[in-house]
């Protein structure tokens, strides 16, 4: 079997070494310059490749592997639709762990994943995430498990043909990555098309209007606080020793996790003990220090409109100087900027979504100003606040203007507060 790997990325380089295990043959096709390494990794596997462009030597192949960053409208990928699978597809279906619980959405999946293997591992099962979150499938191939989490984007659920998935999960849909989706419907169906392939299937409180059959489909519960430790589901009370779970985003999260672990069987006060030791991931809604009463929280994961949205409305109203940054996703801002009417103080703005949001902040009468990085919205938003507001890194924006990545431009964020607390 000949398989053709469109890019040679995480995922399709874990799955390169896999498939020639296996005895298959394999051409990449990269459109970026390779490596030496990656060079001298093919040579050594004897791989044909080619790069700094696709050609249509790839349809030659028997299957047409795409890295998640392939688009729909590719030239010659789109014409040759009936081929091509994703690395989900073909390790998926080779070898399938015992149990496959998906979970997609536009926010919190990430989390939403190490939440639940964290409680299935303290509960004693085998478990591991693997997919979109930076480990690839092919990674797990010879791992004997009771439970494989598989964290799935849009652009993996739109090139995947047939996934093995016992649970689905979409958590939410709000608009996203419209740089890659030609319009949101696409976007929205991309994601909904994970119920095509489960066989149980649950999406957030409220979501249920994208989904045309709600027969097979069931909302999620949502989990409601009671104090700061103990929180209501299905109108039960249980105890959470956990405060940092509860802000909005990851009271949505642990709906997902709840819900989840009830279908399975589990004892719902044993989850929420498991949880009590869980560390949320870095850059979603960590606080990085408080300096003179003003709080610094560090949520450089909101990429998007939604995301950011969902952060405001943690905190009272007039309390938030906002910092937003990055390079945009052809996104409407009209909610956001509603949102931060109410919301803001005062916001801070540098990268290339300054030119597209300060013209909306004129217009709405919110206080804004341009600044030409993060050093300088740091300090100016220590300036503008008073104590007990929150300088809140919450973008609305991919990195990619001025950083490799979110991880990047947050660390950045950390760096900077804590430099101003040792100078205060």
């Amino acid at each position: 079997m000949l398989y053709a790997l469109v890019g040679y990325g995480i995922s399709n380089r874990a799955l390169c070494k896999l498939l020639k295990r296996m005895g298959h043959e394999v051409f990449v096709s990269e459109t970026r310059i390779l490596s030496e390494e990656e060079k001298r990794e093919l040579c050594e596997m004897n791989v044909e490749y080619e790069e700094n462009g696709n050609t249509e030597r790839m349809l030659s192949a028997d299957w047409i592997v795409v890295s998640p960053s392939v688009k729909p409208d590719h030239p010659i990928v789109s014409n040759a639709r009936e081929k091509v699978v994703t690395d989900l597809d073909v390790v998926l279906n080779v070898r399938k762990p015992a149990f496959i619980i998906a979970i997609t959405g536009t926010n919190g999946k990430t989390t939403t994943c190490g939440m639940l293997a964290h409680v299935l591992n303290k509960l004693g099962k085998k478990v591991t995430v693997a997919g979109n979150i930076g480990n690839p499938v092919a990674n797990v191939f010879d791992q004997q498990l009771d439970y494989l989490i598989l964290e799935i984007s849009s652009f993996q659920l739109f090139w995947s043909k047939n996934l093995p998935v016992d649970v689905g999960v979409i958590l939410n849909i709000e608009p996203n990555h419209l740089d890659w989706h030609p319009n949101f419907d696409h976007y929205a169906q991309s994601k909904l098309k994970l119920f095509t392939f489960a066989e149980k299937k649950f999406i957030g409180e409220g979501y249920l209007r994208f989904v045309k059959d709600e027969r097979n489909v069931h909302a999620i519960p949502a989990v409601h606080p009671l104090g700061r430790d103990r929180v209501i589901f299905r109108g039960q009370t249980y105890p959470l020793q956990k405060e940092s779970i509860m802000t909005y985003q990851n009271l949505q999260n642990l709906s997902a996790v709840i819900t989840v672990m009830d279908f399975l069987g589990f004892e719902l006060n044993e989850v929420l003990r498991a949880l009590e030791d869980f560390d949320l991931p870095p850059h979603r809604m960590q606080l990085v220090a408080v300096i003179n009463g003003v709080r610094f929280v560090n949520d450089s994961k909101s990429t998007s409109a939604a995301a950011t949205i969902a952060a405001l409305g943690n905190y009272e109203d007039g309390k938030v100087i906002l910092i937003l940054t990055g390079r945009g996703k052809n996104e409407s801002y009209d909610v956001l900027v509603e949102q931060i009417k109410r919301k803001a103080k005062h916001v801070l703005l540098f990268g290339e979504i300054a030119s597209l949001i300060a013209p909306l902040l004129k217009v709405s009468g919110v206080p804004y100003s341009v600044v030409g990085n993060m050093e300088e919205a740091v300090i100016k938003a220590f300036r503008v606040a008073d104590q007990g507001d929150v300088v809140l890194l919450s973008p609305a924006a991919a990195s990619f203007d001025l950083y490799r990545n979110y991880e990047e431009r947050g660390e950045h964020f950390v760096r900077v507060v804590q430099s101003l607390k040792e100078g205060i």
